[in-house]
């Protein structure tokens, strides 16, 4: 350690430690325009200015490395005259063009300039009075750019290279001249900006500016939530004015992200403010009406704003009639991944102890289902294994495979490019190429759906060579002998054939990662949504035994979440085979303790002496909506899904959806399954209401409430309850159990149940959340600190297990009818079915409409040009989208996104079929052909 005087103060500090550091150590303010935590210092402000004792001249801290002994003073009369001066000079080459500052907060600069007083000293004559440069000139919907009011600290360029890894901002010109520009001096959309907003982040002075926030005034209050779109789970600040937001910023101490953020959490706030929104309960007219209510009219008859009295009683009315003529078999219930953990928990606790099934799932099971089955079989636990920060700053390889990262996840992948930018060496395998494979230094571009002969190639060529972990083996893994009689198998020569890989480059990707210690493994859905999905995950599982990389730093079994809280949502047993923490229905010891918690008691006239809970697995999402023309299931009961848009051959979904007797949609928007609801009740956004969500890295991180919901939109954990109750009572029955009953006051009230029915969340309390303490689950009790890294030393299930796996083709592959292979994904302006997205004006601005990515050479064949509108055609629907042509794809394949509805929805074209373990349809590989373009 270093011992250093600061003001009189005397602190010990580690070598490296900057004077700037040292002072913040003590709690000491040194101002600062240039400099930032996150960014590399440059000292170019001078603002930061400290005088060392026996140095002839000031020093900038933000750079000075502490020596021993050092005696540094930071506040003087000489020191207030230098910032003081600085300032002054700055002053002179700034130029506000808004003379009235009221409609905004004060920026950094501003404040600095009036705690010095340097407004009154400056010159005059000295003074920028004109403009140099046009004002919001640029056509980025998301930041409004005044370079008359830089003052050339280039935060803005360090955040943009050493944030997110675009390098879209550089300085130009000389002199007086020295201008920021964007690439080549283009537009930020032309150099490559992804609109994260980090630029405007950390920005002192204005210059860069969120647009959407300026003249909009300065917020009444901050209000610390979690983002409501992707797995990462990033937290930020709402800033709310007259029960608006009005903007987001970034909280520098937010535990995944800091100040990093991506286009949709900064920018994609307004559709929590849309007059799309549900405001009212409604329900069709003929639930009204003194009739039959078998005797609906084929479309479901006209809608009927209703108040929650009766929308309330004409839900309990149906669902109790449904119960007592045909039982809980054939009802459904659809949980939501959008939803908090307390919503997700009270939607399978309604499914299981309300209507007594297990018919309970969510949209996991069209995206993660496959890594849930496939990890518990291999590890005993579904989850991701390490933290993103640890990966980032730990790993000594990655691979990712199947996860578009920086579009899918875009704060963990501004992490990774940053990783690779200090020497991790990434190997993406994708048949696309990604943006994220531009700073890979190997891209394996594999067919689609030829996983599984990859991750079995690579196995090959390590046990080959004996670059596999055999202590590792020996002592925490069963099965290997089944595993390598497999993979021998698969010889490069096998390997090349199968997936289009070349021998060489499988062997110095094999070579590379099998090497390296640790390597992470990091894939999203397109290893999952395949009829191979569990057995692409099996092979990764195997991959990562093989060579020792589990319960250790930087290493590990990663699957991205592609939800808020996909996570939150299979923890709290929103599927169909387990209760919260993956508690197993079929365990009996499990399923009594969960009947005593829920202990009903029936009335005399009421079939349900068997108080036992369901201990048969029930319906899946597919299975549930297919059900609906099948006959076998009456009711659905969906919170905040949109089956109509998300499932595979939506035309099949819609059909079943229509055959379906009564369906009842819990949502904030009329989505595109609100056609085939008979009951719209009005949920809260996530600025509506309080709860938590669990992100990809198993982290519990709290909402809170911060605007009103519009007109009589109620939470929906209080929505729940409320029709739970009323079903209870038209059934006949009343609660004994400890918790059998439906009253909450707020949603901890739910927590604190899930913290007694759940092993692995016991320890997340009200309490601690509220403390500000974020955890990742496994947290045992209320001391327990949490689990950053899973299968420290023994694997959830003892031992982990090889389970040998073999490439089998996809279910339809192209042929002289239908020669192209679609594979589908999403695109980073736009999430999931867009129903949020969709009603952000900025979003909807940058991607207003469907692409379908084809190569030069099919674009060619076919006669079409970028830009024009295609019609793609499988056996199963159409699409209708405009054309992208570019080598992000190979010839042959073709990519289309799942975020518009109607004819721009790619979900017309895919196909049902599934994988036979985890349910999952196969969205990454079906047939296509063109149909036509203009």
């Amino acid at each position: 350690m270093i011992r250093v005087e600061l003001d009189g103060q005397q602190i010990d500090v580690s070598p490296g430690t900057t004077v700037y550091e040292a002072a913040e150590q003590l709690g000491m303010r040194i101002p600062t325009l240039c400099h930032h935590a996150d960014l590399s210092p440059v000292g170019s402000c001078r603002m930061c200015l400290v005088e060392i004792e026996g140095w002839d001249r000031p020093q900038t801290s933000c750079n000075l490395p502490c020596t021993d002994g050092m005696k540094i003073t930071t506040s003087s009369n000489s020191l207030q005259n230098a910032r003081q001066s600085m300032l002054r000079l700055l002053l002179e080459h700034y130029h506000d063009a808004a003379s009235d500052n009221s409609h905004r907060p004060q920026t950094e600069f501003e404040r600095l300039v009036e705690e010095y007083d340097a407004q009154n000293k400056a010159d005059p004559s000295c003074m920028q009075d004109q403009q140099r440069y046009p004002i919001d000139a640029d056509d980025n919907p998301f930041i409004r750019i005044d370079l008359n009011q830089c003052i050339l600290c280039t935060k803005c360029v360090r955040a943009c290279s050493e944030i997110q890894g675009r390098f879209v901002w550089s300085v130009a010109e000389r002199g007086d001249q020295t201008r920021i520009v964007c690439g080549t001096d283009q537009t930020m959309l032309q150099a490559g900006c992804e609109s994260c907003g980090a630029c405007a982040a950390y920005c002192p002075t204005g210059a860069l500016a969120d647009r959407m926030a300026f003249r909009a005034g300065k917020p009444d209050r901050l209000v610390r939530t979690t983002c409501s779109y992707c797995g990462v789970g990033c937290q930020f600040d709402l800033n709310v004015k007259d029960e608006r937001i009005i903007q987001v910023t970034s909280a520098a101490d937010a535990p995944v992200n800091g100040m990093a953020m991506c286009v949709k959490g900064r920018y994609g706030y307004d559709f929590v403010h849309h007059s799309e929104r549900l405001t009212r309960p409604q329900v069709r007219q003929y639930l009204l009406q003194e009739t039959d209510w078998r005797q609906r009219p084929a479309d479901r008859g006209p809608w009927v704003e209703v108040d929650w009295e009766v929308a309330l009683d004409v839900t309990s009315r149906k669902l109790a009639e449904i119960w007592q003529e045909s039982g809980g078999q054939a009802m459904g219930v659809l949980s939501s991944a959008k939803c908090t953990n307390e919503e997700n928990y009270l939607m399978q606790k309604f499914a299981r102890q309300i209507l007594r099934t297990n018919n309970v799932d969510h949209c996991a099971r069209l995206c993660h289902s496959s890594t849930v089955a496939g990890l518990a079989m291999a590890m005993g636990s579904g989850a991701m294994s390490n933290s993103m920060q640890d990966i980032a700053e730990n790993a000594a390889a990655i691979l990712i495979t199947g996860s578009n990262t920086t579009e899918q996840h875009p704060v963990f992948g501004a992490m990774l490019r940053q990783a690779a930018l200090r020497g991790c060496p990434i190997v993406v395998a994708d048949p696309r190429r990604i943006d994220i494979a531009e700073f890979a230094v190997m891209h394996l571009r594999q067919k689609p759906g030829t996983d599984v002969a990859l991750i079995n190639g690579l196995m090959h060529l390590a046990l080959e060579n004996g670059w596999h972990d055999a202590d590792f083996i020996r002592q925490r893994c069963e099965g290997f002998d089944e595993l390598q009689a497999v993979v021998q198998n698969y010889s490069p020569n096998r390997v090349a054939e199968i997936t289009g890989i070349s021998e060489a480059d499988l062997l110095a990707a094999a070579e590379l990662l099998c090497t390296a210690k640790p390597m992470a493994v990091i894939w999203a859905m397109g290893i999952t949504q395949h009829t191979t999905g569990v057995s692409n995950v099996l092979s990764l599982a195997n991959l990562q035994m093989l060579l020792g990389n589990m319960g250790v730093p930087g290493g590990g079994v990663n699957p991205l979440r592609g939800q808020n809280n996909v996570q939150g949502a299979c923890d709290m047993g929103a599927l169909p085979n387990v209760f919260p923490g993956y508690q197993r229905v079929d365990d009996t010891g499990i399923s009594d303790k969960f009947a005593s918690a829920w202990d009903l008691q029936a009335a005399e006239h009421v079939d349900d002496s068997n108080r036992a809970l369901d201990q048969q697995p029930g319906l899946t999402v597919t299975e549930l909506v297919n059900g609906g023309q099948e006959g076998r299931i009456r009711s659905l009961y969906i919170l905040g899904e949109d089956p109509a848009m998300t499932e595979p051959d939506s035309n099949h979904a819609k059909a079943c959806l229509a055959a379906t007797e009564f369906i009842v949609l819990q949502e904030i928007f009329p989505s595109e399954t609100s056609e085939f609801a008979d009951v719209l009740l009005p949920g809260a956004t996530f600025a509506e209401k309080e709860g938590n969500f669990t992100n990809t890295e198993r982290r519990v991180q709290p909402i809170q409430l911060a605007v009103p919901a519009p007109g009589e939109a109620l939470p929906d954990w209080l929505i729940t309850s409320r029709l739970a109750n009323q079903v209870l009572e038209r059934t006949g029955r009343t609660p004994l159990g400890e918790f059998a009953a439906w009253r909450y006051a707020k949603a901890a009230d739910v927590l604190r149940e899930i913290n007694s029915l759940t092993p692995s969340y016991q320890g997340i309390t009200p309490e601690r959340i509220a403390a500000g303490e974020s955890l990742q689950w496994p947290v045992t009790d209320a001391n327990h600190p949490g689990t950053p890294i899973l299968h420290v030393g023994k694997f959830t299930r003892g031992l982990g297990k090889f389970h040998a796996v073999d490439y089998l083709p996809a279910v339809e592959l192209p042929n002289d009818e239908f020669p192209l292979l679609l594979t589908t994904g999403r695109v980073l302006y736009h999430w999931h079915g867009g129903e949020m997205t969709r009603r952000a004006a900025g979003l909807t601005a940058v991607c207003p409409e469907p692409l379908v990515e084809i190569s030069p050479d099919d674009a060619a064949k076919h006669a079409i040009a970028n830009g024009d509108w295609i019609t793609l055609e499988s056996r199963r629907g159409t699409l209708h989208a405009r054309a992208c042509v570019t080598n992000r794809v190979a010839a042959g394949v073709v990519f289309g996104n799942f975020h518009f509805p109607q004819k721009g929805n790619v979900n017309n074209l895919t196909i049902g079929a599934l994988d036979p373990v985890a349910k999952i349809p196969e969205y990454k590989v079906c047939a296509v052909r063109f149909a036509g373009s203009s």
